[in-house]
């Protein structure tokens, strides 16, 4: 009697088991798989070499991840209201035709223009000071009082316009701040105005009246595109580092010459890209400083690890190993090394899959970033795409990340020889993956195959 009693409460503990826990698939054979790497250049979201607007033209279109632009202000608005998109929208087609992505910033002060009127002269006429600021090319330029209250009011309504008309467009990688100091650049060096011998002194604004009268009106104009300050001086740091936290980050130009600045990019890693652009050409530097100037860029981003980098087109001549080992070196630089997962799975049954994921960027990856298990026929066509709970973001620099996922195909899915396959996506719908990886296995549509597998 107690023998009966003894297998009945087994007999019912295995069922309550059976009911109560998930049941995975455990049939057949567990494959470990390593994949192997590829050297490719690869174009993802997010990061890679910037083009200024002649190195899609001049073979490095495989390099280029984004093209770049200063506009006047003056050439984009000449009259009061009279805005000419034309030249905006023609650079940002011209880029999307190629698959590639657009970012500029417009300019109130520019001495390396011979321009008299960077700034249009229509805000002087309705009373905004300005002062002539002398060229090195001869001649002067008007550049306005940084603290006037025409101009502040001409140029921020300007910015709403330009917001209006761009903000979230998914052809813009991003926008610059540039309403504030020569270039944009957020300071005042190289200007000479002799009339006003203590015109840097007299002309120096607040962080924080910078911050709200440059700043914010872009944050408000540009809700949905990432924002860029361009690190102008340090008694901005304060700012610039509640602007980080804000979601507005920092980029330095003047990479190689000087390394001021890159302790406040450096405090923009897990939250915000950055991006590197140079001093000047690379023919100012000499052949015999060509290792100097590798070694300072390499330094650079040790110490920012940016997630974009300007592409000098006589620099890309001479060191086309170094520029594909940077383009994937730059930002994140995803691979995925080894799986692991059951080669026969039951129909309408949970099997587990072990991947295992490096990240041999500097950076990690910042863009949204959706990881999903493929099932493939065997013309690799998609058949079901199951989304992971994965969090790319959690894949830092230098380090092997192996997760499990739990992966049911349904049972609308027949039985049959499929292959299993890996792919990243921006957005859940897309129709194919949006990242590429540094591994072995890739479809034409961006999948990448890691094993085969039998549904019974």
């Amino acid at each position: 009697m107690k023998k009966k009693i003894f297998v009945c409460i087994a007999i019912l503990i295995v069922v309550i088991v059976a009911v109560l826990v998930p049941v995975i698939t455990l049939n057949g054979n567990l494959v470990t798989k390593n994949i192997a790497d590829v050297n490719d250049v690869l174009l993802n979201p997010g990061k890679g070499f910037v083009d200024y607007g002649t190195m899609i033209y001049n073979g490095a279109e495989d390099y280029v991840s984004v093209g770049y632009h200063r506009f006047n202000w003056s050439d984009i608005e000449p009259a009061e209201g009279e805005i000419n998109f034309e030249k905006i929208d023609q650079k940002i087609n011209s880029y999307a035709k190629r698959g590639k992505k657009f970012a500029f910033g417009i300019m109130c002060v520019n001495t390396s223009s011979s321009k008299q009127f960077i700034t249009p002269e229509y805000v002087f006429e309705k009373g905004a000071k300005g002062f002539d600021a002398k060229l090195e090319s001869g001649g002067y330029q008007k550049v306005p009082d940084w603290k006037d209250k025409i101009y502040l009011e001409c140029v921020n309504k300007f910015v709403k316009t330009l917001g209006e008309r761009y903000n979230g467009n998914q052809n813009i990688a991003f926008v610059d701040i540039l309403s504030y100091g020569n270039w944009g650049e957020q300071h005042l060096f190289h200007l000479d105005v002799e009339d006003v011998p203590n015109y840097m002194e007299e002309q120096k604004i607040s962080p924080e009246f910078f911050r709200d009268n440059y700043v914010k009106p872009y944050m408000d104009a540009f809700p949905d595109t990432l924002l860029f300050n361009p690190w102008g001086e340090k008694g901005f740091n304060d700012v610039y580092e509640q602007l980080i936290e804000q979601g507005v980050s920092l980029r330095r130009d003047g990479i190689v010459k000087y390394t001021n600045g890159l302790d406040m990019l450096e405090k923009c890693y897990g939250k915000l890209p950055v991006v590197f652009e140079y001093a000047g050409n690379y023919k100012d530097y000499i052949p015999d400083q060509e290792e100097y100037f590798n070694q300072r860029l390499e330094e650079a981003m040790k110490i920012a690890k940016p997630s974009y980098i300007e592409l000098d087109e006589d620099w890309f001549k001479n060191n086309k190993s170094l520029c594909a080992k940077l383009a994937n070196k730059m930002g994140y630089y995803f691979k995925l090394k080894q799986v692991q997962y059951y080669k026969n799975v039951k129909q309408n049954k949970s099997t587990q899959i072990n991947l295992t994921f490096a990240n041999e960027g500097i950076a990690p990856i910042y863009e949204k970033c959706l990881v999903f298990i493929g099932l493939l026929d065997n013309d690799g066509n998609l058949v079901k795409k199951v989304l992971t709970d994965l969090d790319s973001k959690t894949w830092l620099p230098n380090q092997k990340i192996k997760q499990s996922v739990e992966i049911n195909f349904g049972e609308n899915v027949e039985k049959g020889n499929y292959k299993l396959a890996v792919g990243l996506f921006v957005n859940e719908d897309d129709e194919n993956p949006t990242y590429l990886l540094g591994s072995e296995g890739k479809t034409e549509n961006n999948w990448y195959v890691f094993g085969d597998v039998k549904i019974s």
